[in-house]
């Protein structure tokens, strides 16, 4: 539940540990499907969604990932963050898999429009 036992949006501010940099190898992020829509009002508001796994044997209270979009040529245009598991959703336990999807108002304007690389950068693990 959010408040309990600690903030992990401020120990994600700290220096990760050993045993939580070592951890992002057990955590898959797999990309799905890219969706564009008009908000209310007529901006273009794309909206990319995924899966996070858990592949470990402890449990994730913060999750930040990184979305790198890429051009036609699949060179790297533009890079962006976000955070699936967060103080604003249940934590995800051992084994878990979990969907999610997060939504910019500006997307790079030579992204191909593929899904784009997601790759694990920073978490914090459950206490002992």
């Amino acid at each position: 539940m959010a408040g309990c036992g600690g903030s992990p949006k401020q120990t994600a501010k700290s220096s990760p540990t050993a045993e939580e940099a070592a951890y992002l190898k057990k955590v898959q992020v797999t990309p799905g499907r890219v969706e564009a829509a008009q908000n209310f009002l007529q901006h273009t508001v794309t909206t990319i969604h995924g899966t996070v796994t858990n592949n470990g044997k402890k449990t994730i209270l913060y999750l930040q990932i990184s979305l790198t979009f890429s051009d036609i040529e699949g060179k790297p245009v533009e890079q962006k963050t976000a955070a699936p598991v967060s103080g604003n959703t249940l934590a995800l336990k051992p084994g878990e898999t979990r969907p999610f999807k997060v939504s910019y108002d500006e997307v790079p304007a030579m992204w191909n429009q593929a899904p784009p690389q997601m790759t694990p950068k920073r978490l914090v693990l459950a206490g002992e």
